[in-house]
């Protein structure tokens, strides 16, 4: 039994350590600034130019969608499909690596009374960043130190 809960928490512990960001150099035949784009505020949305947010650089772009989504209330809302809710919360985190663990309690945060209720724990949430071919994500795995030796 106390075998079961060592491997659960080292379980745990990698989904802490392995982290997800998107990949702004995405090479496939999606345009990354269009989909990033299409995540700003509707009122900023209707008032932009497509061709310049289009030209614009990326990370600026996210830093701009980020500042909005602190904001906002109704950037994660509850209905939202929860590929979206979490490519929104990487979005959200100014695309700096984060883990499974840490955007589920993004989500539980912003999602506190849901009449919607579904899993958002992390397992899951790793297991929708492993399989989201629609969206430009990357895994960062840290350096492993043994690796070096």
């Amino acid at each position: 039994m106390k075998k079961l809960t060592e491997t659960k928490l080292d379980f745990d512990e990698d989904l802490e350590n392995i982290k997800y960001a998107i990949d702004l150099n995405d090479d496939s035949h999606r345009s990354v600034a269009l989909i990033i784009a299409d995540r700003r505020d509707y009122a900023v949305k209707q008032s932009g130019n497509m061709q310049e947010v289009l030209s614009s650089n990326l990370k600026e772009l996210v830093k701009t969608i980020s500042v909005q989504a602190i904001d906002s209330q109704e950037y994660l809302l509850p209905d939202m499909p929860l590929k979206e809710a979490v490519f929104r919360a990487v979005l959200a985190n100014k695309n700096k690596p984060i883990s499974p663990v840490a955007i589920s309690q993004k989500l539980k945060n912003s999602w506190p009374v849901n009449t919607y209720p579904r899993d958002i724990s992390p397992k899951v949430i790793q297991s929708l960043l492993e399989n989201m071919t629609e969206y430009p994500i990357k895994k960062i795995i840290p350096n492993d130190p043994e690796s070096g030796k």
